[in-house]
């Protein structure tokens, strides 16, 4: 079996490989590939690569507005992602990823209408709060968000660590209009 074209499998399915000492044969596979491994942090906070594709490499995979081949973002998925983004991200003169960690009910608080019932805090069953939290399990599972470790916090995730350094300078023009919570 050819150990590079395993990696890339494994690389692929996991979307998060572990930097080991064999993963060398990963970065070389890669080269072969127009792919680049970004470093990022596994789950148990150890060093680990994310396989992307190469910055000036895109894949042909149809239009962009053909729904067969591309999903759009639902809006309160690109609400919780910029909430995420600016309570996370507290320095925008630096990189966003790994960034710091911040309450779940935080993000979600960024969210709220200003002027709404809900009171950030109080425990809401469904109803204001669902859409939100459905948002975050889908970042967690896009890998946007890093995954849940039950304990209540929401950390970027790896595929933030993989943006370009054009789209971070976009991010940090427009971070002050990035969501946040309302202060009284």
């Amino acid at each position: 079996m050819n150990e590079g074209a395993y990696w890339l499998a494994r690389a692929r399915a996991e979307r998060v490989v572990a930097d080991e000492g064999d993963a060398v044969v990963l970065h070389q596979a890669l080269s072969d590939v127009e792919l680049r491994a970004v470093d990022v942090l596994g789950p148990e906070g150890n060093s680990a690569v994310l396989v992307r594709w190469g910055l000036d490499v895109e894949p042909v995979s149809g239009v962009l507005t053909d729904p067969d081949t591309h999903r759009g973002a639902t809006s309160s998925q690109l609400l919780v992602l910029g909430a995420a983004l600016r309570l996370c991200w507290s320095d925008p003169s630096r990189m966003p990823y790994p960034g710091g960690a911040v309450a779940d009910r935080e993000v979600i608080a960024a969210c709220a209408v200003p002027g709404s019932e809900w009171v950030p805090g109080e425990s809401v069953q469904g109803g204001q709060t669902a859409a939100y939290r459905r948002a975050l399990r889908e970042l967690r599972a896009f890998g946007y968000l890093a995954g849940d470790r039950g304990d209540g916090l929401v950390r970027l995730g790896p595929m933030v660590a993989a943006w370009s350094e054009r789209d971070i300078v976009e991010l940090r023009r427009g971070y002050g209009c990035l969501p946040c919570p309302v202060k009284e």
